[in-house]
């Protein structure tokens, strides 16, 4: 069986900042198949790899994404606060990233965050954006965002990240979906066998490395996504050499 795409969770953060060009180059190097990374909106509409809706818990900063343009986010510096005050790293765009990205061939799970709702047509400029990437898929927790994709008619792929509440009936009844990310406490879970009954694949995040159904998983799961790409490719008993 070949092993399934491991996709590194805003690239590799062990000794880096997450969705940083420095995490993503760190997963190319350590031989990751993919990465994931959100994007969220600036108030001037610049799409940016980051995945909160404000600034406080990497950069020290309360200020919402959406309330400050992108020459202003451009200036912060991210990191832990010793390491931001004399060193720090600073966010990346959309655009910037694929530079970076497209010519590595890596697969992208581009995940779409909250300030993209009623934004339809930033969601549109996203996806052609991409259109040069090998293999990309888009998620979200919103579904309404990615109905927006879904009318496109581009035969883009997406996937709808389950959360607590989630209506699975609902869910499970729109065809147009592609796959389902789950955090992984829902693994061989009645849940995990529903979604597979109804047709779909699955994606699961937050794994560790340890988990012992990495070796032999499920005919549902298509990808892994985690933290810790080098320990669950090693699990997968890849050669890392």
């Amino acid at each position: 069986m070949s092993n399934i795409p491991v996709y590194a969770h805003r690239g590799v953060s062990t000794g880096t900042v997450e969705n940083t060009m420095t995490a993503f180059k760190k997963a190319v190097t350590l031989g990751a198949d993919g990465i994931e990374l959100d994007l969220q909106l600036s108030a001037d509409g610049v799409a940016f790899v980051t995945h909160d809706i404000d600034f406080f818990r990497l950069a020290g900063n309360k200020r919402r994404i959406t309330d400050m343009r992108a020459d202003e986010i451009m200036q912060l510096k991210l990191g832990k606060t010793f390491y931001r005050k004399f060193f720090g790293c600073r966010i990346s765009t959309f655009d910037e990233f694929l530079k970076f990205a497209i010519p590595t061939g890596i697969k992208l799970n581009i995940e779409l965050k909250e300030s993209f709702l009623g934004k339809g047509e930033k969601i549109r400029e996203v996806v052609e954006k991409s259109k040069d990437v090998r293999d990309v898929h888009f998620s979200s927790f919103e579904f309404s965002i990615l109905q927006t994709i879904h009318a496109m008619k581009t035969n883009v792929q997406t996937a709808f990240i389950g959360k607590k509440y989630t209506e699975w009936d609902y869910v499970l009844s729109i065809k147009e979906l592609d796959a389902i990310h789950l955090n992984k406490k829902y693994y061989n879970s009645d849940l995990m066998y529903s979604i597979w009954n109804a047709g779909f694949p699955m994606r699961f995040y937050n794994l560790k490395g340890n988990e012992t159904y990495i070796e032999n998983p499920h005919e549902s799961v298509i990808g892994w996504i985690t933290d810790f790409p080098d320990k669950v490719m090693k699990k997968q008993k890849r050669n890392l050499t």
